[in-house]
């Protein structure tokens, strides 16, 4: 074995200067690991939305759904916040994206943990000199520590990445319930809409049912022919043909809503549309620039961003050295042969620098990824952005453009009434033939059915429009319980609270 060389006085201090100097240029190189470039948004919003008719300062409602005065479809919405299994399903995920924050965290921390030890060796002999090999038992206890100390901030890069996405989960919760709202809503005006065409269908097949019955009477009585009888009868066979689509879209339409108040399909028969005159309401759809603020979607995105960001300049520490701490602390006792030679104790502390010299592209590989997913998350906002604003300017056309179309089509609707009504009258006077009055039942049934399917599309654009606009999910945000976990299974049904 080697003599053991002693560490002379000179060569301590040596040393010492060189941990001092690895740890002043980790601290250098960190700092300027700082200085990685964080990526923002460079779309220009505009002002105002060029597709409203007024520029309206005011915000959208929170509770739009209030505005149409529907109490059934007020209820509808409640439970669906409460109990749809998709939102639900979100909330879970931000609570696991919370959990994965704290370990984030944890990592800027001191790891401690305890340490036992216990052996016990018995007595046997070796070989035909039968030398005893002596009886000892042994027991330690003690702490033991581990940290990474972060001189270049990569640990805390990470635990801001991490925080950063915890919040974008929450934002996509967000987006998730929005989403559920609004088509708790379109599903309920589509079933509405359907009701009513279908009995205005049923109506117009009555009558025309009613004509085939007096045509038939009417030919044979000599007064009309067998072609003006098979002509009633196609009339007759349309109208009626026309009824079992409308019976199946009211049936996928109440299915869809039970399922998204999270019940069962087979309960659907319990939905009942409200009875009452629904009004679509004037929508307000405030400035362009809070959509960035308001839009779960794209706080998400910024969200995602800013973890992007962090997430870079974790990468780019990667290059320099990182320092690791150890200490281990206890007590140790020791017998031989049942005599026990007392208890000692015992501990050591060890430092570690380490840094990448040659990796084979690992570190530059790492890098580039992360500023690939940084490039990425930017435009993803961006294009967020630019499709929000073309989805609130493109609600606004279709709104505007719809009342127009149901002002002309109600106009028309009721004007065809009134032609039918005096045709019939004249029918029945024997003053037209049969030919005029079919005329006037195809056109009134065409407009009515125009008219209907346009009151529907009405009402169906204004919930898009406030979809694009990002309101509604703040009227139940969840209860805050456990240090701000979100319970899924606690949101109220109705509360004024916004999400600051």
């Amino acid at each position: 074995m080697p003599p053991r060389v002693p560490i002379t006085p000179r060569a301590r201090p040596n040393r010492m200067r060189l941990i001092a100097a690895a740890v002043s240029a980790a601290l250098a190189l960190g700092l300027t690991g700082c200085a990685t470039p964080r990526l923002q948004s460079t779309v220009d919003v505009p002002a105002e939305f060029t597709a409203a008719s007024v520029v309206v300062v005011a915000e959208p409602e929170v509770a739009w759904w209030e505005s149409y005065g529907d109490p059934v479809l007020s209820d509808l919405i409640a439970r669906a916040a409460r109990e749809n299994r998709d939102i639900r399903i979100a909330v879970e995920r931000v609570r696991a994206a919370r959990a994965g924050e704290t370990i984030s965290r944890s990592a800027l921390l001191p790891n401690i943990g305890a340490v036992a030890n216990a052996s016990n060796t018995s007595n046997s002999y070796s070989g035909s000199a039968r030398q005893a090999v002596p009886e000892t038992r042994s027991g330690s206890g003690g702490l033991s520590v581990s940290w990474e100390i972060d001189l270049t901030g990569r640990l805390r890069a990470g635990a801001a990445a991490a925080a950063a996405e915890a919040q974008a989960s929450e934002d996509q919760a967000r987006g998730m319930r929005l989403l559920v709202l609004s088509d708790v809503a379109s599903n309920y005006f589509t079933l509405v809409g359907a009701q009513r065409q279908l009995d205005t269908v049923r109506a117009i097949s009555a009558a025309q049912t009613e004509t085939l019955r007096l045509v038939s009477a009417r030919e044979r009585a000599g007064l009309a022919s067998s072609f003006d009888v098979e002509r009633a009868r196609t009339e007759a066979s349309r109208a009626l043909a026309a009824i079992p689509p409308l019976e199946t879209l009211v049936a996928v339409s109440r299915h869809r809503l039970s399922v998204l108040i999270g019940s069962q399909p087979s309960a659907a028969a319990a939905l009942v549309p409200w009875t009452g005159v629904v009004a679509v309401p004037e929508v307000r759809p405030g400035q362009p620039a809070a959509l960035l603020e308001r839009r779960p979607d794209l706080l998400a995105l910024s969200k995602q961003l800013d973890a992007a960001n962090w997430r870079r300049q974790a990468a780019a520490a990667e290059w320099f050295p990182r320092l690791f701490v150890s200490a281990l602390f206890g007590r140790e006792n020791v017998e031989v042969n049942g005599l026990s030679l007392g208890s000692a104790r015992f501990g050591n502390v060890a430092g570690l620098l380490a840094m990448p010299l040659l990796d084979w592209g690992r570190t530059r590989s790492i890098n580039e990824i992360a500023e690939s997913a940084q490039s990425e998350a930017l435009l993803r906002y961006e294009n967020g952005i630019v499709r929000a604003l073309e989805d609130v300017e493109n609600g606004l056309v279709a709104l505007r453009d719809e009342r127009d179309r149901a002002r002309v089509l109600s106009s028309a609707a009721d004007s065809a009434q009134a032609a039918l009504k005096h045709a019939e009258s004249l029918y029945k006077r024997g003053q037209i033939d049969l030919l005029p009055l079919l005329d006037a039942q195809r056109a009134r049934l065409a407009v009515q059915v125009s008219a209907n399917d346009s009151q529907t599309q009405l009402l169906l654009d204004s919930v898009q429009l406030f979809k694009a606009l990002g309101g509604g999910w703040q009227a139940f945000e969840p209860t805050a319980t456990d240090a701000g976990r979100p319970a899924a299974s606690q949101i109220p049904t109705s509360t004024n609270k916004e999400s600051s």
